[in-house]
Formats: structure tokens, sequence, C-alpha cells
């Protein structure tokens, strides 16, 4: 019985310590400091192109764009396996004797999606880039599990290093 109640325990500990916000306070001024980048003498249609060459660079699907408006919307998606599902998996099919695996769910994959929306904007000399990356956590059934703002500096900044690129690319092939 000691085992059992253990077991519940360790089980119980597994899922707060699971649902504890990753995320970092940040102020809104922070956030969109870190989410917008500028770009001196270019067009806002090559900033625009640039964008959309590095998020398909990157694995994106483009969901939809304008580029009159600037607006650009992207999604990626990859699967991943959830090691909280595959312990709970275990212990179940352990106590039920093996019918938990027989007769349950076996599907013990997560999905990863990257929902971006970005915005180009051209401002006096200067063409402003600003993205909002959520990641969100989906379970075996479709259900979003967990949904979060990418808040890590270096993710952005290796998105606009690579627009950045395909500007300088494209102001110097022609």
């Amino acid at each position: 019985m000691n085992l059992l109640k253990y077991f519940s325990v360790l089980l119980c500990v597994i899922s707060v310590l699971g649902c504890a916000s990753k995320q970092q306070q940040m102020s809104t001024l922070e956030v969109r400091s870190m989410q917008t980048k500028e770009y001196d003498s270019t067009t806002q249609l090559v900033v625009f192109k640039a964008l959309i060459n590095a998020l398909l660079d990157r694995g994106f699907t483009l969901t939809s764009s304008d580029s009159d408006a600037g607006v650009v919307l992207a999604n990626s998606t990859t699967t991943q396996t959830n090691g909280t599902e595959v312990f709970t998996k275990a212990v179940a099919t352990y106590f039920t004797l093996g019918l938990n695996w027989v007769f349950g769910d076996n599907n013990l994959d997560d999905t990863i999606s990257i929902d971006i929306s970005a915005n180009v904007t051209q401002l006096k000399g200067i063409t402003r880039v600003r993205i909002n990356a959520i990641a969100k956590r989906l379970n075996s059934s479709g259900e979003v599990v967990e949904s979060d703002m990418i808040v890590e500096p270096q993710y952005y900044n290796s998105i606009f290093e690579q627009i950045e690129k395909s500007v300088f690319l494209e102001q110097n092939l022609d």
C-alpha cells in the first residue's frame, strides 16, 4: 500500500513541476524591443521578402501574407516524444498488469507547433520588423496542453540575422 502512495505522490510532484511557468517575467517594452529590428536604407518589400525567405529557410509554412499591409503569418510543426506520458503509461501498464498498454492509447508523441506573426513597416528611412512567436504543445489527441510566447532573445536574433543576410544579398546581387 505504501508503494501505491509513493507513486501517487511522485505523479503529483511531476505534474506540478511540469505545469510550472518557464517564462521569465519581462515588461511589454522589453518584449517589444527583443521582437523588433530596424533595417536602414532598404524598402519594405525587400525586407518583407527577406522575412519570408528567413521563415521558409527555417522550415516554416506560410499560412497568410499581405505585402501591402506588411503582415506575415507562418507555422512550423514537429513531433516529440512526451517523457511524462511515457512514464505515466509505464506506471499504468504495470499496475493494470499490461491491460492499459493493450487497450489504451499508445501514441506517446506530442506535437510542437510554433506560430509566427510578423509585421514589416516602412518608416522615415528605415524599415521595422516585429516578430511574435508562440510555441504550443499539443497532446496525442490534438488538444493544446501548453502555450507560451517565446521570450528568448537569441531565437529572434537568429531570424533577424537571416533577414539581414537576405537583404544584403538582394541589394548587392542586382
